[in-house]
């Protein structure tokens, strides 16, 4: 028997099988072939079918989140973008640390300036107050001295710990013994509906501006305007009027301008203008400065505000904003006021009570309220109000903060009519105790009742 090796190739390339045969007598061969050598795979043929059908299926569902996604996507889109500029205007408050670890050498530093700030109201004014307050500022001392070893501690809180002991040594050191006379009760109680309602003289369309009457008793029948008329924001010129019926009639008026145009050095930004003393009071054109210009020398003098926010920084933005708003004089009893707001009082309101001989700061209060949740504020009494949109026709003043004491309310509720929705201006007069709005063009005055 002839065994003969046939080679065949299988289903796998590179394999051979060795097969056995027997030569016939004619020649041929004859060899028995195993077929199962070549059987077809079943089984892993199945598990790669099952592979392929699971991964079209995990493909199908991938490729339907990948549609849901991007049906999905615009929507968030516009959530993002809606956050974003949300938060715009606080992004101040990283990059500046205010949410990060706070310095606790700053607050140190700020701690030992009003301890001195105290040790000065006492050598000024030794009473119980000041020697309390110097009992509490030891104290704080203490805690700020024991964080620098402390893992655990509230900045937030200390801070506003100093906020309040800062603004308590200002009131002891501001409010003098006989000023009770003209403020026997120092809140309002009430608000009359409009005395005086009258459209502007310029035209309807300068729904910006502020106006008034003369605050101090030497020129105190004067009445003046200020219309915004240059994209409601900037102007130069201030209109004054000898009487209130000259007022009423629109006539026996003189214009007087304050620079040689809006854009010029001393020109006017904002609606926050007041007349006090024979001198006009308000922003400098594009700058972080107060102007005042003296109607009788023509002389312009400048007092910058440290760390103040403007151009549209901070302005008065409650339901809509009051576009460069930022910086708001305004007069009561005591004399002459600045409201605005920093970045280190996190955009809450700051009150400054202004010397207008010397022109200069003499004392400021840090308050707790966001400036841009308020429609308008005002000084009566040294009392700080702040109002708030009811609706198109009605304001509501809702906040108080009192310079006498350092406390503050946001429990009020009294009712301000008006005629239309935005308040430029509004500010209060202690002459005749009437509040002057600038409402949209018109220009409306009521009686404070106490």
């Amino acid at each position: 028997m002839l065994l003969l090796l046939l080679l065949l190739t299988s289903t796998g390339p590179g394999h051979a099988v060795k097969v056995t045969g027997q030569e016939k007598t004619d020649g041929s061969c004859l060899c028995e072939v195993n077929t199962n050598t070549w059987a077809f795979p079943t089984q892993k043929f199945e598990k790669v079918d099952k592979l392929v059908q699971d991964c079209g299926a995990n493909l199908q569902k991938l490729q339907n989140q990948v549609t849901e996604t991007n049906g999905e996507l615009p929507k968030i889109q516009a959530i993002i973008k809606n956050v974003t500029a949300r938060i715009e205007p606080l992004k101040y408050l990283n990059t500046k640390g205010i949410h990060n670890a706070l310095h606790l050498r700053q607050l140190s530093q700020d701690l030992e300036e009003i301890s001195q700030m105290i040790n000065t109201a006492q050598r000024e004014k030794n009473s119980a107050e000041t020697r309390k307050l110097k009992e509490e500022v030891v104290k704080v001392q203490e805690e700020v001295k024991n964080m620098f070893t402390d893992n655990v501690f509230n900045l937030e809180t200390v801070r506003d710990k100093l906020r309040s002991l800062h603004n308590r040594v200002q009131s002891c050191r501001t409010i003098p013994g006989d000023f009770r006379s003209p403020c026997h009760q120092r809140l309002m109680s009430n608000i009359s509906s409009p005395v005086t309602t009258k459209l502007n003289p310029f035209d309807k369309s300068y729904v910006s501006g502020a106006w008034g009457r003369e605050s101090k008793r030497e020129s105190e029948g004067v009445y003046w305007i200020q219309p915004l008329r240059y994209s409601n924001i900037y102007d130069y010129t201030i209109r004054l009027y000898p009487s209130y019926n000259d007022f009423m009639a629109s006539k026996n008026y003189k214009d007087v301008n304050v620079a040689a145009g809006y854009s010029y050095a001393g020109g006017i930004q904002g609606p926050g203008t007041v007349l006090y003393g024979g001198a006009v009071y308000y922003q400098c054109y594009n700058k972080d400065e107060l102007c005042r210009y003296d109607l009788q020398s023509k002389e312009t003098k400048r007092l910058t505000l440290p760390n103040v926010g403007i151009n549209n920084k901070f302005p008065y933005c409650y339901y809509s904003c009051r576009d460069y708003t930022d910086i708001d004089l305004s007069t009561d009893e005591q004399g002459l006021w600045v409201i605005y707001a920093t970045e280190s009082n996190h955009g809450n309101i700051v009150l400054s009570r202004l010397d207008t001989e010397t022109f200069n700061i003499t004392h400021t209060w840090k308050t707790r309220l966001f400036k841009k949740s308020v429609t308008n504020a005002f000084m009566v009494c040294g009392v700080l109000y702040a109002t708030r949109y009811a609706d198109t026709y009605r304001e509501e003043v809702f906040y108080a903060f009192n310079t006498a004491t350092g406390h503050e309310d946001n429990t009020l509720s009294l009712p301000l009519e008006k005629v239309s929705t935005g308040v430029a201006s509004l500010s209060y007069n202690p002459i005749d105790r009437k509040l002057y709005m600038y409402n949209d063009g018109y220009l409306l005055a009521y009686q404070a009742l106490f």
